[in-house]
């Protein structure tokens, strides 16, 4: 302070300059204002209470320029220091930029440009929403011009610009939303790849509004597409680009590009490519893509890269590979089911309960998910025919959820139960009652289908033509039709079809509510994403007007029926159209959140949820806040804060803050929505905060409200060690089989905690909730499958739509044949306990019960000791008469040893023989016990071996999303992946340094339903007779197996010998 103040003249008060403000002479008040802007910073207390007067004098045209800049600059710097940033700009601006230069970083000229910033922010984000009209003369609320505003910013941006910070400029763009200063900052950087990436990142994540999104990416698509021919990995980001346009063409374009260079690791990077776009889940993209190659392929096909990338598109390779690794890497323990079936069946523990049996069998399916593991189900068929109706329906829809992806054995596995050919009956051949098992086995053939990413599409178009055959012939039986429709929904998902939109429609308007319901919802299935309803949307141009109709008609429907489940199926139908539709949506939400019936609004939560999934968007949450505290209606407030989840799902931190008051809700809808939006958010983190948070919820009043905290850490602790938070899963574990067993505890708990034994160990215990897939995009399929899993709180057989939610982690490296090298590795860097497979249920072993020897009461005794009294009371007599007894008996038994009694002596040698070998069994345990002892002793006193640091992990193996932050790849081995910088989850295509060299490779093949005891036939091979040296190693080996044999055989008749010699003489002794 000493220093500072020595540079400038000493003042030690203002108050004298001040004053002279007052003077009516123009040179006075300019000498003084520039004292003062000398010492302001010093003093700007005493120089506040002028305040007015330098805001006057700043104004005053009769001034000259020079004087109201410097009254503008004091009253600025007085602003700064009362902490009134938005009044210091608007002065700072007035002062120009003598007063107020972006060169000098200082406190003030930073603090004014953050302001600035933020205010230039504000006020464009207003004019995208569309919240005021604007021009350029117009204020925004802190009292600057537009202009003014602007004009700081954009010498800001070219002053960013001269200094190299690229960066900087990019983010001030973005946020500002000028895509047009965006595409200036990346040529004046000369389209540098780090700068592409970094504005491809800064515009996924910072803008808001879906049109300027759309903008800065075609910019940016620009750039990087001058790069592709001379940098390959430019290719990447490319078709991250155009896939989030939607831009089919372009994204084939950039792989024929790739396919076509000379250069073999193009094509393998293309290969590549192509998984990561099945990955994300959009199956009517990837099939639009899959056209537009097929017209661009050459007729030679010399590499083989064209059938690879069709084989991966459309011919469900990715989808076979989920199910052979599920199949075969299953660790899911089959004593779970074992151990739930014996405590539901003990008295009192609800074995009866219809409720409780569908979530046992709905549980079975859970664990057991794509493994087509289903051998506890067949071991136990009458535990299963239990299940009757709705129930029955179900549990044959689980067997679709067991053998997921199955699509090569899907119809032999569900011929039982499969409703016969309409063709073949006629018209009039469905029944109008019964048809469960029918009705659950065409769900079960969609799931099968429509569970995993990336499935046959010939295989689809086959099972979609069968269900729907059925959907058209089925009307006269509402659960035949429920579970056709579902079957058509999931086989069709995202295909946008009129034909099949209209079939489903004839359904609905059967005015069925069972089959309505599952009508509406399938509709939306089969229009998911294309937000259909909307003024833009992305409905195929031919088909557009008529769809527009349809949807129309919907939501007078929607208004005109009585049944509640009709509305909801419609709702749930027109929430899944508005998928990744963003700001293209409100309009149509808002007509939806307006509606007087609360099913609708109910909907329309869900609407806005998967309209803005994943963007973390502050308007959707302000709206869904809004309406979780200010509802009349339970399950709209329920919607709502379910919805948070998924709008925040890419800052899942985020959730269990939010929700945190929520928790301590009066209403139980509104707590069992808290809950289960912190375990949809948080799944597989195995997050402590959030366990904690929950724990108090599992002792909840209400029994819902418990199931909810139940399901929800079932959710967080899917694919945790028995290490994870402190050991304290396995106590949760154990108190899930409690709440089974418990008498007292009520029906929804014990429901909660039978369907979360199976969530927290699904598909074998390699499955999770991921919503996002490795390259950012959401994921279609396991959005659509949460969101209709939810449902199960007014609808059980939607317990199943869990399938699709599901997905297998996993890593896997395969060549460009797509065979896996053995020899393949990735490092973890952890200890091996921190990711193993929790361990399994071991059976209790039956102790044998120990004899107990009967206790002697005290009464007893004292009753024998009167009754001896007594009779010695009655004279020697009697006494002399026992003696005698006593002496004969001991006689008898002398004699009877001297004539050689055989039953007498046989008694006593039993006696004694039993005694001794008493005495022997007791020496035993002793000793037994003695040995115990001494190795319980020994394991202490060795140490234990530290846990290795780092361990590697085979090809195939499951990796969990938390591993794959610590695995890296070794680059020295044979196989190095063609993207190094990417997570090892999922599939990577591998690149061989060394060819020429023998390697081991194997083979990926879906399982079969050979019939045990029957093996397959073995791989082509070629045969070649055996050399004279073969043959002659043959018979050595013969010969001695021969030789071997007979010494075996004689071995017995010695034995026999000896034994015989033995018991003979044993005889002579006797």
């Amino acid at each position: 302070m000493s220093q500072s103040n020595a540079a400038r003249p000493a003042v030690a008060t203002a108050t004298g300059l001040v004053a002279m403000l007052q003077e009516p002479s123009v040179q006075v008040k300019s000498k003084v204002l520039e004292k003062l802007l000398a010492c302001v910073d010093t003093l700007w207390h005493e120089v506040a209470e002028s305040l007015a007067d330098l805001e006057s004098l700043a104004e005053d045209a009769e001034m000259t320029k020079e004087v109201r800049q410097t009254a503008a600059a004091v009253a600025s710097r007085v602003f700064f220091h009362l902490e009134e940033p938005t009044q210091a700009l608007r002065l700072a601006l007035d002062a120009g930029e003598k007063h107020f230069n972006f060169q000098i970083k200082t406190p003030y000229v930073e603090r004014l440009i953050t302001a600035a910033l933020d205010a230039y922010i504000q006020e464009r984000r207003k004019e995208v929403d569309g919240d005021e009209a604007k021009s350029g003369d117009d204020e925004d609320g802190t009292g600057i011009p537009t202009d003014q505003l602007q004009g700081m910013v954009y010498r800001l941006l070219d002053q960013c610009i001269e200094e190299g910070n690229f960066k900087h400029a990019i983010g001030i763009a973005l946020e500002a939303h000028e895509p047009t200063k965006l595409k200036d900052i990346l040529v004046a950087s000369k389209s540098d790849s780090s700068m592409l990436t970094y504005a491809l990142e800064s515009s996924v994540s910072l803008v808001s509004s879906k049109a300027l999104r759309q903008e800065s990416l075609n910019i940016i698509a620009d750039c990087l597409k001058e790069k592709l021919p001379t940098e390959s990995a430019a290719a990447v980001d490319l078709v991250l680009v155009y896939q989030i346009l939607g831009k089919a063409d372009l994204v084939a374009s950039v792989f024929v590009d790739l396919m076509q260079s000379e250069n073999t690791d193009n094509g393998l990077l293309a290969l590549q490519l192509c998984f990561d776009l099945v990955d994300s889940g959009d199956q009517a993209f990837i099939t639009s893509v899959a056209k537009q190659l097929k017209e661009a392929k050459p007729e030679e096909d010399n590499s083989g890269c064209w059938a690879q990338i069709e084989k991966v598109m459309t011919g469900g390779f990715t989808s076979e590979l989920a199910l052979s690794f599920l199949h075969k890497q299953s660790n899911a323990d089959l004593l779970i089911m074992e151990t739930l079936k014996k405590s539901m069946e003990e008295r009192g523990s609800g074995g009866r309960n219809s409720i409780l049996h569908n979530a046992a069998v709905v549980t079975h399916s859970y664990l057991h998910a794509g493994t087509t593991n289903d051998s506890f189900l067949r071991d136990h068929l009458d535990w299963m025919k239990k299940a009757s109706n709705w129930a029955k329906f179900s549990a044959t829809a689980s067997l679709g959820v067991v053998h997921a992806g199955h699509l090569s054995e899907a119809m032999h596995l569900l011929q039982p139960y499969l409703p016969a050919n309409p063709s073949a009956e006629g018209e009039g051949g469905v029944s109008t009652t019964g048809g469960f098992a029918e009705g659950g086995s065409l769900y079960a053939l969609g799931l099968i289908h429509g569970s995993h990413s990336g499935s046959s599409v010939e295989k689809l178009k086959e099972t979609s033509d069968y269900l729907r055959t059925h959907l058209r012939a089925s009307h006269a039986n509402e659960v035949i039709s429920h579970g056709a429709a579902l079957g058509v929904g999931l086989t069709s998902m995202g295909t946008g079809k009129l034909s099949v939109v209209a079939e489903l429609k004839e359904l609905l308007d059967t005015d069925s509510a069972v089959a309505g319901e599952a009508a509406g919802i399938a509709m939306g299935m089969v229009l998911v994403g294309t937000g259909a309803g909307n003024t833009n949307n992305m409905l195929p141009p031919g088909d557009k007007e008529e769809i527009m109709e349809l949807i129309a008609e919907l939501k007078n429907y929607a208004r005109e029926t009585q049944h509640e489940k009709i509305i909801r199926g419609i709702s749930m139908g027109l929430a899944l159209m508005q998928y990744g539709q963003e700001e293209n949506a409100d309009a149509f939400i808002e007509e939806m959140r307006s509606d007087r019936d609360p099913i609708l609004r109910y909907g329309a939560q869900y609407a806005l949820a998967l309209a803005y999934i994943g963007t973390g968007s502050n308007k959707a949450i302000r709206i869904l806040l809004h309406t979780a505290v200010s509802d009349v209606n339970d399950d709209v407030r329920m919607a709502a804060v379910l919805g948070l989840a998924f709008v925040l799902y890419k800052t899942p931190e985020r959730v269990p803050q939010l929700v945190k008051l929520l928790l301590e809700s009066f209403n139980p809808h509104v707590r069992y929505a808290s809950c289960m939006a912190v375990g949809i958010a948080m799944a597989g983190t195995g997050d402590s905060a959030s366990i904690s948070l929950l724990e108090p919820m599992l002792d909840d009043m209400t029994d819902y409200v418990r199931q909810g905290a139940i399901l929800a850490t079932s959710m967080i602790y899917m694919q945790q060690s028995d290490t994870c938070n402190g050991r304290k899963i396995k106590s949760f574990r154990e108190r899930l089989s409690n709440i089974v067993s418990e008498k007292h505890q009520s029906i929804l708990t014990k429901m909660g905690a039978i369907m979360a034994t199976g969530i927290i160990d699904a598909g074998g215990r390699n499955c999770s909730l991921i919503l996002g897939s490795r390259t950012g995009f959401t994921k279609l399929s396991t959005a659509v499958g949460l969101v209709l899993w939810l449902q199960h709180w007014h609808w059980f057989p939607m317990m199943h739509m869990f399938s699709m939610a599901l997905t297998p982690t996993f890593t896997i490296g395969l060549n460009k044949d797509f065979k896996y090298p053995k020899k393949y590795e990735v490092q973890c860097n952890s200890k091996p306990s921190v990711f193993a497979y929790p361990k399994k249920l071991e059976e209790k072993k039956e102790e044998k019960r120990k004899r107990v020897e009967t206790v002697a009461l005290s009464t007893t005794a004292k009753e024998k000791a009167r009754l001896a009294r007594k009779k010695a009371k009655e004279g020697g007599a009697a006494m002399d008469v026992e003696q005698d007894d006593a002496k004969m008996t001991d006689a008898e038994g002398s004699t009877a040893a001297a004539s050689g009694d055989k039953d007498a002596a046989e008694t006593t040698d039993a006696a004694k023989s039993e005694k001794a070998e008493d005495a022997d069994d007791k020496m035993d345990v002793e000793k037994k016990e003695g040995e115990e002892k001494d190795e319980k002793e020994k394991k202490k006193r060795k140490k234990r071996e530290p846990e290795p640091t780092e361990f590697r992990l085979n090809n195939p193996s499951r990796v969990t999303v938390a591993q794959a932050a610590l695995c890296t790849y070794d680059l020295t081995q044979r196989y190095v992946p063609i993207r190094p910088n990417t997570s090892p989850l999922g599939v990577l295509i591998l690149k061989d340094t060394t060819p020429g060299e023998k390697e081991e490779l194997g083979m990926i093949k879906p399982p079969s339903l050979q019939p045990e005891g029957e093996t397959s036939p073995p791989e082509p091979f070629e045969w070649a007779p055996p050399t004279e040296e073969e043959d002659a190693e043959m018979e050595e080996a013969k010969t001695e197996e021969d030789g071997g044999e007979s010494n075996k055989e004689e071995t017995p008749k010695e034995e026999t010998k000896e034994t015989g010699d033995a018991a003979e003489t044993e005889e002579g002794e006797a």
